[in-house]
């Protein structure tokens, strides 16, 4: 008998705090990912998590909260470092990135971040959605999108699919039902989907001897004075030269 396809490989990635952690546990309907409840996120590097959706195969991978600073507990360099690692030693390639924020205030970071991994790292060889959590206020929760979705767009934040949703249940009444139970199940289905639709059929695979050359090769330009990756990174990202700098650097270590 032929042999089964792998798993698709998901990568859900954002700033810490929007809920990659919950939206895992809800796909999977079970606490496998464990989830921060601090100022700072509980995921240091890349955790794998297989479950099914609709008897199919995945596997979501839970990537290190993004933009904490000086002060957190992964470093937003460190943190980017690690999801490129993640990228390039995937077996089986990447079938999706999934960006992950917190509504209902579209954050200056969150373009920056959006550009880094889709264009920068993936060349738009991969599908991006995106899920917006913390909506359970909203009614109906995909309103949020229809009124907002022009801003994405200003920044070249266009996405194949999305999702508006809440990744909690809320308090939990006398009854024993929890407040949010139907916005929660209905989030549930929503991202359930839009992974299963949105996954490529062949997923793309990131050629790693090109990339450590042109990683290589963008070092030494920039001890020549040159460095259009760099500069690439700079622009695209919104970073400082410095921070290009020592992201390239790390990209080289990893």
């Amino acid at each position: 008998m032929p042999e089964k396809p792998p798993a698709p490989n998901v990568i859900i990635f954002g700033e810490t705090g929007s809920g990659k952690s919950s939206v895992i546990n809800m796909i999977s309907q079970t606490y496998v990912a464990p989830i921060s409840s601090g100022a700072t996120g509980c995921t240091f590097n890349y955790v794998r998590y297989p479950v099914e959706i609709q008897g199919a195969p995945f596997n979501l991978y839970d990537t290190a909260g993004l933009d904490e600073g000086d002060h957190g507990k992964v470093a937003k360099q460190d943190a980017i470092a690690q999801l490129y690692k993640l990228i390039v030693d995937l077996e089986g390639g990447v079938s999706l990135l999934v960006f992950c924020m917190r509504g209902p205030r579209i954050k200056e970071a969150a373009h920056k971040n959006w550009r880094l991994f889709h264009e920068v790292f993936c060349k738009k060889n991969v599908p991006i959605v995106i899920v917006i959590t913390g909506l359970e206020q909203e009614d109906p929760m995909d309103n949020w999108w229809r009124q907002n979705k022009a801003a994405f767009h200003k920044y070249g934040m266009v996405p194949s699919g999305n999702a508006c949703i809440t990744a909690t249940r809320g308090r939990q009444n006398r009854s024993g039902r929890y407040v949010f139970e139907d916005e929660y199940e209905e989030s549930r289905v929503k991202v359930s989907k839009l992974i299963e639709d949105s996954a490529l059929a062949e997923p793309w695979k990131v050629n790693r001897i090109q990339w450590f050359s042109e990683i290589t090769i963008c070092l030494m330009k920039f001890r020549l004075g040159e460095a259009p990756e760099i500069r690439e990174m700079a622009t695209r990202c919104s970073m400082s030269n410095e921070e290009a700098r020592e992201l390239a650097e790390r990209l080289r270590g990893v």
